[in-house]
């Protein structure tokens, strides 16, 4: 089975703009989340996908300097994107994150792998963990069949497809419970997180991209005055995706989900 990382990349921020450009510890974020990738010794191809649109230019050359592979595809269906990368790099599993989760749990993808070969889930997910520190594991076939069924071109918000319907069926990976701390916010959106991300690498020095998941969620519960900077980012970041369009859940049958 060939597994590769696909990672939903654009350069289109407006509240932190191109953000994935910013440095942090000397290194773009975009070129420490591909390092990080890099420990993971089950995956077989790491591709940075982003669109056709000139201003993500610049990641296609982050991509060919970090030594790892690019795919340009579709600006505002990202599924079709991603779908797209798996045919193009025969991929027969797809693990994903988005580019804004730089230190995302690279040492649980081995876990999330045995979650799927014993369940056969089109989705395996671990969401319960602090924001952006998670991951999702999907099926090609699964990718494919969303297509079929989404009636909107807009699919910033795919994981909804397979969270908000029956369609999927949808496994969540097994972590230890004092991991489970979804109110704590390592993304990378809004400005405070930027300066969370600081404070986070330069205490844990130029090896901070190596740190396990279990040490990285052992830092912040040892930090609250950090995680304290950017605690409302969330609701804010909650408040904006309810407001767009893009994220309900439009079916060709017409069913409409909020």
């Amino acid at each position: 089975m060939k597994t590769g990382f696909l990672i939903t990349a654009r350069l289109k921020s407006e509240r932190l703009p191109k953000k994935l450009l910013l440095e942090v510890n000397g290194e773009a974020y975009i070129r420490w989340m591909i390092r990080r990738l890099k420990l993971a010794t089950s995956l077989e191809e790491i591709v940075l996908c982003t669109s056709t649109n000139p201003q993500d230019d610049p990641l296609e050359t982050v991509a060919k300097e970090e030594g790892v592979a690019c795919f340009r595809g579709s600006e505002d269906d990202v599924i079709q994107r991603l779908y797209d990368a798996s045919l193009k790099y025969q991929l027969d599993y797809v693990v994903n994150m988005t580019a804004d989760c730089p230190l995302l749990p690279y040492d649980l993808i081995d876990d999330l792998i045995e979650c799927y070969n014993k369940t056969d889930a089109d989705l395996v997910k671990c969401h319960h963990l602090p924001v952006g520190i998670y991951l999702s594991g999907l099926k090609p076939e699964a990718m494919k069949r969303l297509l079929e069924l989404k009636a909107s071109g807009n699919t910033e918000y795919w994981l909804y497809y397979f969270l908000k319907t029956d369609l999927f069926k949808v496994e969540q990976l097994s972590t230890p419970s004092h991991w489970n701390k979804p109110e704590y916010r390592l993304a990378l959106d809004y400005p405070e997180d930027h300066e969370v991300f600081k404070i986070v690498y330069e205490d844990l020095g130029p090896d901070a991209y190596k740190v396990s998941t279990s040490d990285l969620i052992q830092w912040l519960d040892d930090h609250p005055e950090v995680l304290a900077i950017n605690r409302d980012c969330g609701r804010k970041g909650l408040e904006r995706t309810e407001q767009d369009p893009a994220s309900k859940v439009k079916l060709k049958s017409g069913r409409v989900l909020e």
